[in-house]
């Protein structure tokens, strides 16, 4: 018997799920960016944490006159590789998260788009089928062909034709989309569709009460939106003081490459993180 046992990793989200059809559909619960995307999100943070590496930490080893020396410039290039490689790592699952962020909140306005469509057609007595096809027309029209919503309700229209029941084509959009109100309406769906319930009154008080939550959250967005500026100047300012204060004179720059002025300046920044994790927090709207 082992006395220690190997940890089973964690296993990592898939991609793609596949649809009741077998087709491989969008897991709305990860994003993984492109190499393009990771590239360019790497570089930018590499550039901007080695700048702001260097604002706080360069010109080390000053000679006695307060001039660079050799070791300055290699404390320079070693400075801004270390922390702009830093930046860079840490940006990429932070960037990831900003996008799987945005593309659900696109998705559950989509899907709105699509309950209102589907409202719309059931009111006029058409059957779920005709209307899902009427819906897949009007959202051709809204969006693109590539948007997921379109991508959804194809694949939805595929699956009657191929003798799949709907409500199941419904719930694995709910299950992939990490969004309580589409999982609370392919639930609902699925119960009252087969009993024969007013599915026209649950989809219209479904498509209502998103659109209430998305009108919420636009006004709690739009009141915000100065504070979020503010904030983001803020977390702008250390940088702005540190070249300043860099700036007034050679004597007083030097004191930031001493043993103080560097601990001073390390505990500043920390000081600095903590309040952008809480403000980040705190800003961070839960749909």
């Amino acid at each position: 018997m082992k006395l220690f046992a190997k940890k089973q990793k964690k296993e990592k989200e898939p991609r793609y799920i596949l649809s009741p059809l077998g087709t491989e559909l969008n897991n709305y619960r990860v994003y993984y960016m492109s190499i393009w995307e990771k590239l360019l999100t790497f570089f930018a943070a590499l550039v901007i944490g080695g700048f702001c590496g260097l604002v706080f930490y360069g010109n080390q080893f000053l000679d006695s006159t307060g001039y660079p020396t050799g070791a300055t410039k290699i404390g320079n290039m070693v400075i801004f590789v270390s922390i702009g490689l830093l930046a860079g790592f840490y940006s990429l699952p932070t960037r990831a998260e900003s996008l799987k962020k945005k593309r659900q909140q696109e998705l559950a306005l989509q899907f709105r788009s699509l309950l209102e469509a589907l409202a719309v057609s059931l009111s006029s007595g058409m059957n779920m089928s005709d209307s899902l096809q009427a819906a897949y027309k009007d959202l051709r029209m809204e969006y693109t062909d590539k948007a997921d919503i379109v991508g959804e309700v194809e694949e939805m229209i595929l699956g009657i034709q191929n003798n799949i029941e709907i409500e199941e084509m419904i719930l694995s959009l709910g299950e992939r989309s990490e969004n309580a109100d589409i999982k609370n309406f392919a639930t609902v769906f699925s119960v009252s569709y087969r009993a024969g319930g007013n599915i026209k009154d649950i989809v219209r008080r479904t498509g209502n009460i998103i659109s209430e939550k998305i009108e919420i959250n636009g006004e709690i967005e739009t009141a915000l939106s100065s504070n979020k500026v503010q904030f983001k100047a803020m977390m702008v300012i250390p940088v702005v003081m540190m070249l300043m204060l860099r700036g007034m004179s050679s004597d007083f720059a030097a004191s930031f490459s001493t043993l103080p002025g560097i601990l001073a300046t390390t505990v500043a920044i920390i000081l600095f993180g903590i309040a952008y994790v809480i403000g980040q927090k705190i800003m961070d709207i839960k749909g």
